[in-house]
């Protein structure tokens, strides 16, 4: 099943979303780390795990923006067509299954929950 047929308006508000999207992830990651002195001694793992989960976010992100810019091309005509190039969505799958136990163990670890 190859990509189904999208506009132009389609694919730049996808291509903008997913853009901004990665945008705040990578600066959120920076931010949380930059701060990580500011941090409660008792909060930084929590602190450091959540920046280590914008970080997944943003590459994972980073890979689903690189396959829908990959997945359709404008042709000389200026018409946007599908590639061959399947666009791949299951990077968020991914990004989920790393980053939902990460911020379990966040909740633990400011809720001073005992295992």
């Amino acid at each position: 099943m190859g990509n189904p047929p999208v506009t132009t308006e389609q694919f730049d508000l996808v291509y903008d979303v997913l853009s901004f999207s990665l945008a705040t992830m990578m600066a959120t990651t920076i931010f949380i780390w930059m701060r990580l002195g500011e941090a409660a001694a008792r909060y930084k793992s929590a602190v450091i795990i959540s920046g280590l989960v914008t970080f997944i976010a943003a590459y994972h992100y980073f890979r689903i923006f690189n396959s829908w810019v990959e997945a359709y091309e404008y042709g000389t005509d200026g018409a946007l067509t599908p590639t061959d190039i399947p666009f791949n969505d299951a990077y968020r799958y991914m990004d989920w299954l790393l980053t939902v136990p990460l911020l379990l163990i966040e909740i633990i670890l400011v809720m001073k929950l005992t295992p």
